[in-house]
C-alpha cells in the first residue's frame, strides 16, 4: 500500500516565481490498485511521481510505503522498493 498525507510542494517559495506544485494531497493505493494520472502541463504529474520516487525532498507530509514512512530516504534508498519508466 502507498500512502500520502498532506504532502505539499512548492518550488522557489518566497520569491515572483513561486509554484505550488502539490498542495496538502492525501491519497491511498491499496495492493492491485490501477491508476492512470491525467492532466495539463503543469499539473504536478511529475512532481508527484518524482516526491514518490524520492528526487525532491517534500516540504510537508507524509509517503508511507506498507507502512514504512520512506518520507525521509534518499532517491537510491528507496530505488529497491520502486520501478520507474521514463518517457524519453
Amino acid at each position: 500500500m502507498l500512502e500520502m498525507r498532506h504532502v505539499t510542494k512548492i518550488f522557489n517559495p518566497g520569491t515572483v516565481d513561486e509554484k505550488i506544485a502539490l498542495n496538502d494531497l492525501s491519497f491511498t493505493l491499496n495492493d492491485g490498485d490501477f491508476v492512470t494520472v491525467i492532466g495539463g502541463n503543469g499539473a504536478g504529474k511529475s512532481t508527484l511521481l518524482n516526491m514518490i520516487a524520492g528526487v525532491y525532498p517534500l516540504d510537508s507530509g507524509v509517503i508511507e510505503l506498507d507502512g514504512t514512512d520512506i518520507s525521509r530516504l534518499s532517491e537510491s534508498q528507496r530505488a529497491k522498493y520502486l520501478g520507474r519508466v521514463f518517457q524519453d
